[in-house]
């Protein structure tokens, strides 16, 4: 897998949640948010078009 600059949308869903993980500062929702969402938006982001 070739690795380059992604940009990846949040819609509100997503940004409502980042800001709750931020103040319970509750690392394992965190890292599931990472695994669940964001890994996902960033592998699509770097297959070939």
């Amino acid at each position: 897998m070739n690795l380059k600059k992604v940009q990846i949308e949040l819609n509100i869903s997503d940004v409502q949640q980042v800001l709750a993980i931020a103040l319970d500062e509750d690392k394992e929702k965190a890292l599931e948010y990472i695994k669940i969402r964001l890994v996902k938006q960033i592998e699509k982001s770097l297959q070939p078009h």
